[in-house]
């Protein structure tokens, strides 16, 4: 019984061990193989992409976001009393942002700079001197603003800002108006908002405003309030210095304004912010001092005034107001609506960093002090 058992475990392992393959080589192939015979080539799906630099720079999709590439983001949010408040932020790979506001018609443009933190999808950009909101990667190429709670906005408004094709670079130029003082052929220029003194490049720009200054004796070796377009920059020593790109006027007698003082009308560069209760735009850069000696002058960006006036405890009475007759297209029209309701004016009420000129109780012209 025992034999018959071990030579059907024979008979079966036999029969289960396959043929090997018979080996294909040129020498024993059939015409019939070289034409059934095909190249196997790789399945191509609709997931495949090809590899490059700008698909390795795309943030995953996934719950981690990772920015590995500088990287630019712009949008324009809504605004309670503008237009609206238009965003381009900078994400830089080491940690670093810098992103520019611009109120829409009200000519007010702020450059922030800072580290950016992300906790998973949430964007924060930190800075010591400003709050600035919080973001949400809603997509690789999205962000959405988050309320106070750290939630989506919810609104039919548009509150995201959306990535750029490529890295653009940060336009940095703003209005600036600070101390400009000229010794030696060297002149510095400091900031009235931050306190922060830089010195000035003297580029083809600055040439103007250094002849300006030396050639008005009241300016001799004294710091005077000047307001011009300008953007920082460093140096080859990594010093940051300004870089003038246009001169506007200095303004003799003109003091900083002190935000913490009590308000005064005299001495303060003022800027015409709303005329008949609209904000004006931002082209029509209105600008006028009341000095100490009964005079005011200014500017409207495209013609220079001056004139006189009296002042009785809130009681004002403008008058021989005289302006330079150069016409702007885009300005004339507002520019004369400005001059009739500055000589209509006769009341001024100094209320916080508000300057209001009335006339029979009618709000005419609402100003601010230019802090740039």
């Amino acid at each position: 019984m025992k034999k018959s058992l071990v030579l059907a475990a024979l008979v079966l392992a036999g029969c289960s061990q396959l043929p090997a393959p018979e080996r294909v080589t040129p020498e024993n192939m059939t015409a019939k193989d070289m034409t059934t015979t095909k190249p196997v080539q790789p399945a191509v799906t609709d997931e495949s992409v090809p590899n490059s630099e700008t698909t390795e720079a795309v943030a995953t999709n996934f719950e981690q976001i990772f920015i590995d590439n500088d990287v630019s983001f712009s949008g324009t949010l809504p605004c309670a009393d503008c237009p609206g408040i238009h965003y381009h932020l900078n994400l830089h790979r080491d940690g670093r942002f810098e992103v520019r506001q611009e109120y829409l018609e009200r000519g007010d443009i702020t450059i922030i700079k800072g580290i950016w933190l992300l906790e998973k999808r949430n964007l924060h950009l930190v800075n010591q001197q400003h709050t600035l909101p919080a973001f949400y990667f809603s997509s690789n190429n999205r962000l959405a603003m988050l309320d106070l709670a750290g939630n989506p906005i919810s609104s039919a408004l548009n509150y995201q800002l959306t990535r750029e094709s490529t890295f653009i670079k940060l336009d940095t130029r703003q209005p600036m108006l600070g101390l400009y003082l000229l010794k030696d052929n060297q002149a510095t220029f400091t900031l009235c908002q931050s306190g922060e003194s830089l010195m000035v490049a003297n580029t083809q720009h600055h040439l103007p405003m250094m002849r300006h200054y030396q050639q008005d004796q009241r300016f001799r070796n004294s710091a005077v309030i000047a307001t011009l377009i300008g953007r920082k920059s460093d140096d080859e020593q990594g010093q940051t210095q300004l870089l003038i790109e246009k001169f506007e006027q200095f303004w003799p007698n003109a003091v900083c304004p002190d935000p913490f003082s009590e308000g005064k009308l005299q001495g303060i560069v003022w800027r015409a912010e709303k005329l008949a209760g609209r904000y004006l735009p931002q082209q029509l850069n209105v600008r006028l001092i009341f000095d100490q000696q009964d005079r005011f002058y200014g500017s409207s960006g495209c013609n220079n005034f001056n004139g006189n006036y009296q002042q009785q405890a809130n009681r004002l009475n403008i008058a021989g107001l005289a302006s330079t007759q150069k016409f702007c297209s885009d300005s004339n029209q507002l520019e004369q609506q400005f001059s009739r309701s500055l000589q209509a004016a006769d009341r001024a009420e100094v209320n916080g960093d508000k300057l209001q000129l009335f006339k029979d109780n009618n709000l005419l012209i609402e100003f601010k002090p230019a802090l740039n």
